[in-house]
Formats: C-alpha cells, sequence, structure tokens
C-alpha cells in the first residue's frame, strides 16, 4: 500500500479583509488589493476637487466611499426655495 515515499502537504493561508465600498469605486478597491494598477484617469490634485484653473472647482471625484460622500453632501449649503 505504502510505497515509502510520502508527498509533500500544501498549506495556503488566507488573510481576511473587509472593506466598504460602493459601485463605482469596485473595480479600483479589487485592483487595489490584488496588486493590479488601478490608475485609470489623470490625478485629480489627490483631494478629488479641481484646483480651479479652469474656472470651475468641480472635478470628476472617485474611489469616494457611501460615508464620505454624505459627509460631502452635508457641506453643501442649502438653498433657499
Amino acid at each position: 500500500m505504502s510505497g515509502g515515499r510520502v508527498e509533500p502537504v500544501k498549506v495556503v493561508i488566507i488573510n481576511t479583509q473587509y472593506v466598504e465600498t460602493d459601485a463605482t469605486s469596485f473595480k479600483s478597491v479589487v485592483q487595489k488589493l490584488t496588486g493590479k494598477d488601478s490608475r485609470v484617469a489623470a490625478d485629480c490634485s489627490g483631494s478629488g476637487y479641481g484646483d480651479g484653473q479652469s474656472g470651475s472647482d468641480l472635478a470628476l471625484m472617485r474611489d469616494v466611499s457611501f460615508k464620505e460622500f454624505g459627509r460631502l453632501l452635508k457641506e453643501i449649503p442649502k438653498v433657499d426655495e
């Protein structure tokens, strides 16, 4: 039955990491966790806000969590109707 040779056992250790993200940022989060380059667009000065040189301080914000988005919405001044 036993030929005297024992095959080595391969042990795989998986470190579980829990993250929260939204649908827009999902691909980028997966790429960051797997080590692939997640740069898709040019960097917007790192903060997500425009630099003001184009006449507008609006910029496309990526990789923003729901919590951060909620905080940004609360910072918007209310408009009187």
